[in-house]
């Protein structure tokens, strides 16, 4: 009897995993785009038309292309032409191992397997890479971080990429990626952009089917960025919720988490901020045992001129004011006196007066940013927001010098596409007559703040953490085989 006890429950305890497991998708659609920037950032998702490489026998419908084949695709604005010969349809599927001549990778010429879905989508040609979630982990991972970083941290990178593609699938097919869960870009994860190395391998294979868990259910929202200033940020902080309200709606396992060892915090206010984003440089830093210590962007400046901001908060503000209205948010507003047109090329602050913050997040996070000036004050939320409106890039100011931000490691990076964060503190130099000559930021930190920071997963990672370790020191929570 005691024996059949036991059997019933081994039994119960295989047949509840079993059940559990059965709820989880283990296939993927990835919507793929012509080009990913240096940040892996999309620049755009449909083709004029598509070349392939078949690198092993390719097939669809009845036909079949041996390797070596070349196949170039384009459209009659309704069909799909294959090679010169129109197929009548506008959705094409293929099976087999294919060279994507088409797309720039910074792995070069990226190859595809399993399926590939070709649709014409407004004239153009959309492709959309359908495959195991296993295999897509493994071709994020190195996308999203170095195969230089310890095992134990991209062993948690893979698990957190993993939850993050179930989570993507179970949300469904995504008109914004025409049909695709997710995109191969920052928008979702960066997907095949780097060789895939035997480490790689190594930590996903160990982690296979693991993702994080509450209540029984996968986290909906896993995120994570490269380098914390000291503190990862509250989710309701730095973005919006579904409605559109900022501060957004909290999201319990994404909270703000301090990163460092030793460092003793009582008052925070802007007091507080203004000294510890402008400390931690050179040894400094080794003082409070931070996480992110190594990465370069720990700590970072970048001086602007007063004419230099002005251009840049200018384009900054009528780019911002055409997403809100795309989007229906109200991220960026006039307080008083100029309104943002955004058909108006000509739109201008006028000079530069002052910046203030207006509110920060309890993990330092620039919430709210007030910049007042000759044609108007204006008040800009979100942190994304924040930071592209301050671009420190001569394609954007159009002045001849260079901006180029200093990290604490020594190094200069000239002409950053955007400010690395909104975890700053600044400084105004004002000429004898009052006026904004200068304004220098004092930075910490690249990317928004919330989730897991990459650099410090590695840093606890080389000091003895588990993967396990690693994850929870972020996020709350469980982690589970579920395939």
């Amino acid at each position: 009897m005691k024996r059949m006890r036991i059997f019933l429950l081994m039994f119960a305890i295989v047949l509840q995993v079993t059940l559990f497991s059965l709820n989880f998708p283990t296939r993927i659609s990835v919507l793929l785009s012509v080009e990913l920037d240096a940040s892996g950032g999309s620049k755009g998702y449909l083709f004029t038309s598509a070349k392939f490489e078949c690198m092993t026998p390719v097939s669809f419908e009845n036909e079949t292309f041996e390797a070596g084949s070349v196949l170039e695709i384009t459209t009659n604005q309704e069909s799909l032409v294959v090679n010169g010969n129109d197929t009548g349809k506008n959705t094409l599927v293929f099976k087999g191992n294919v060279k994507l001549i088409s797309a720039k990778r910074a792995i070069g010429v990226p190859q595809y397997t399993d399926t590939i879905i070709i649709k014409v989508v407004n004239g153009k040609i959309a492709i959309i890479n359908e495959l195991d979630v296993e295999k897509y982990v493994e071709l994020v991972v190195p996308s999203e971080v170095p195969a230089w970083f310890a095992k134990e941290a991209i062993k948690a990178q893979a698990v957190l990429a993993r939850s993050r593609a179930v989570a993507d699938v179970l949300s469904g097919p995504k008109d914004k990626f025409y049909g695709a869960h997710c995109d191969d870009s920052t928008n979702s994860q960066v997907f095949n952009n780097q060789v895939v190395s035997d480490i790689v391998k190594v930590a996903v294979s160990e982690t296979t089917g693991e993702i994080l868990i509450i209540d029984d259910k996968p986290l909906s929202t896993i995120v994570y960025f490269s380098t914390s200033a000291g503190f990862t940020s509250n989710n309701e902080e730095v973005w919006s919720d579904s409605k559109g309200n900022f501060p957004g709606e909290p999201i319990p396992y994404l909270r703000s988490k301090p990163q460092f060892g030793n460092l003793i915090v009582d008052k925070v206010d802007e007091t507080f901020w203004h000294k510890f984003f402008k400390s931690f440089w050179g040894d400094e830093k080794e003082l409070c045992d931070f996480y992110d210590r190594e990465s370069p962007w720990f700590r970072w400046k970048v001086t602007m001129t007063r004419e230099e901001l002005e251009v840049s908060i200018s384009k900054g503000l009528i780019a911002r004011e055409k997403a809100d209205l795309a989007l229906g948010f109200d991220a960026v507003r006039t307080v008083e006196g100029k309104m943002i047109d955004v058909n108006d090329p000509n739109f201008s602050i006028g000079e530069l007066k002052d910046l203030q913050v207006l509110s920060r997040g309890q993990g330092g996070v620039i919430m709210t940013l007030r910049i007042i000036a000759e044609n108007g004050i204006y008040d800009v939320d979100k942190e994304y927001n924040i930071r592209f409106v301050i671009r420190p890039t001569r394609s954007i100011t159009g002045t001849p010098r260079d901006i180029n931000i200093e990290r604490h490691d020594g190094s200069i990076v000239p002409n950053y596409s955007i400010l690395p964060s909104a975890y700053f503190t600044y400084i105004i130099d004002k000429a004898e007559d009052g006026r904004v000559k200068q304004i220098t930021f004092y930075g910490g930190g690249n990317g928004h703040g919330v989730g897991m920071s990459q650099y410090g997963a590695h840093y606890l990672a080389k000091n003895g953490k588990s993967y396990q370790e690693i994850i929870h020191a972020f996020y709350e929570g469980e982690i589970k085989k579920v395939f």
